[in-house]
């Protein structure tokens, strides 16, 4: 599997949003994870605020190992927010029913308000 670094303009990305009824023209760091010339999952993210990135996107094509997609999308989501020096990333859910909670919980996301969880990146300094 590879995954590509592209922006939200790119078509597979557009492709991808309208088929789970979603639409992003904000600017974005977009993930595509491309297996044998198929794109199986996409994630992305966009500026929260001075310190945070948000996770905006995370859909998965593919049924076969959506845990293992979820988690490498994330971690790479967070390698490259950290590459451009956000100190957190949060994400937002539409309910506590949401199946990806519990895979961000065990990336060690945490509730901060209703419905938004927050990763803080430890420093190296």
């Amino acid at each position: 599997m590879e995954i590509i670094v592209t922006n939200e303009m790119d078509e597979r990305f557009i492709e991808i949003c309208n088929s789970f009824e979603c639409f992003s023209d904000e600017p974005q760091v977009v993930l595509l994870l491309n297996n044998f010339g198929k794109i199986v999952g996409c994630a992305s993210f966009k500026v929260y605020d001075a310190d945070s990135a948000e996770i905006t996107t995370l859909f998965l094509n593919s049924h076969d190992n959506c845990e293992k997609i979820a988690y490498k999308l994330i971690r790479q989501l967070e390698k490259i927010a950290i590459d451009y020096e956000f100190k957190s990333i949060v994400v937002n859910f539409d309910s506590y029913e949401d199946i990806l909670i519990e895979i961000f919980e065990k990336l060690d996301y945490k509730f901060i308000d209703e419905l938004l969880m927050k990763k803080e990146f430890k420093s190296l300094i």
